[in-house]
């Protein structure tokens, strides 16, 4: 399915300059990412996650152009290439925050942040990401994104809503592709925050309430993105028959 400005704009309320940029972008040539893939984007969450949050940053009032530049947008592909070696495990999850940390450090503006995330990666408990991430092992592995923002300067103001909305969508989006992969995940023994949760009513309550939890953080910024998000995530739970879990 190719995603046009239309879509991006439409479905999910991201504005038109932005939603043009990434459906004209080629793919990063050398990048795992987006292996053998001909298009920037593709229907799965995971390839509408930079556009959706560079929507909502520049909706939090992030200068559009710096979100924008090639220096940002490369940043946060070269970090998607050291997720997808994790992946498939070609390095350690420790190899690649390493790998990601010392990406960024020469596009660093924002030490605050930067040293935020590392701090996280180190486990102190009194990090705020520590206090935003969500409960579910398989959530965590777009953590390494979160680098990425140290590649731009923002007020410290903006610090918390920024974390919010970012492990919100990020949260909402790898929830909708576990939610797609349930049964290959089982068969493959792949992390997937639905089989972590016993798959029973409490556990698919718990994610239910998270899911409820991030699309009211989006529709504070986004309303229409959250509407969305919301309803495919219904449709999923629908769909494998979990609305009517007991």
């Amino acid at each position: 399915m190719f995603i046009s400005t239309k879509y991006l704009v439409t479905k999910y309320g991201v504005d038109d300059t932005i939603a043009r940029f990434f459906v004209d972008r080629e793919p990063p040539a050398n990048n795992l990412y987006w292996h053998e893939k001909l298009l920037y984007l593709r229907p799965a969450p995971g390839y509408l996650f930079i556009p959706l949050i560079v929507d909502l940053l520049y909706k939090l009032g992030l200068d559009k152009g710096k979100l924008l530049s090639e220096e940002f947008i490369s940043t946060m592909e070269g970090i998607g290439h050291v997720s997808a070696l994790e992946e498939i495990k070609k390095i350690s999850a420790e190899e690649a925050i390493r790998k990601c940390e010392e990406l960024v450090k020469e596009v660093s503006v924002n030490a605050l942040w930067l040293n935020s995330v590392s701090e996280y990666f180190e486990g102190k408990k009194d990090n705020i990401f520590n206090r935003l991430a969500t409960p579910f092992k398989s959530l965590h592995r777009g953590d390494v994104f979160l680098f990425s923002l140290s590649a731009l300067d923002f007020s410290p103001s903006l610090f918390e809503r920024i974390a919010e909305q970012w492990f919100a969508i990020i949260s909402a989006l790898l929830l909708l592709d576990d939610a797609e992969d349930i049964e290959s995940d089982k068969e493959t023994g792949d992390e997937n925050a639905y089989i972590e949760s016993g798959l029973h009513a409490e556990g698919i309550g718990r994610i239910a309430g998270l899911v409820k939890q991030d699309v009211e953080k989006i529709a504070t910024v986004n309303p229409v993105m959250a509407a969305e998000l919301d309803a495919q995530h219904k449709n999923l739970l629908d769909k494998h028959g979990f609305l009517n879990t007991k």
